[in-house]
């Protein structure tokens, strides 16, 4: 964490958005701490908080949008060939995909509000065949919202590890 926090207070918001860009498409990023984080260096006056939500925003959604594309892409050969190492069985892929033919747009709003689903909620809307302009259409609140929560609760609420 703290190599990473060091790289932002360095390199700025080109740095949170390359961060968050990656993070969502599942490397091992910490999503919610550099957007935390980006909210406390607008307190401390090392960003301007408009930057930050609009470099936060940006990263998230550029990210998302990549992992969509590739669950569109490849999502489904990828699990049919390697999903029982992941406890996928085609019973459970089934189930998830009729959930979200169901469900899925809102799973995709929601999905941005709890931690490790957004990587997921990304690739299956990909795959189960959602279009990009629904995604889109029910991604951006979702990104928005949370993406601002957590650049405010940085901003306003002075946490330990900072």
């Amino acid at each position: 964490m703290d190599q990473i926090s060091e790289y932002i207070a360095q390199y700025g918001y080109l740095s949170v958005f390359i961060f968050l860009a990656l993070g969502i498409f599942g490397l091992p990023m910490p999503d919610e701490f550099i957007v935390t984080f980006a909210g406390y260096l607008a307190s401390a006056g090392t960003f301007h908080f408009v930057f930050a939500i609009i470099f936060t925003i940006s990263g998230v959604m550029v990210g998302t949008l990549f992992t969509y594309m590739l669950g569109r892409k490849i999502g489904k050969p990828l699990i049919q060939r390697f999903g029982n190492y992941l406890f996928l069985s085609p019973h459970r892929l089934q189930k998830v995909e009729r959930f979200f033919m169901a469900h899925g747009s809102w799973a995709v709003t929601i999905g941005y509000f709890l931690p490790g689903l957004r990587h997921v909620v990304c690739y299956v809307s990909g795959m189960s065949g959602m279009s990009m302009r629904r995604y889109v259409l029910f991604a951006i609140p979702g990104v928005i919202l949370s993406t601002t929560i957590c650049v405010l609760l940085g901003y306003f609420i002075r946490l330990p590890f900072f």
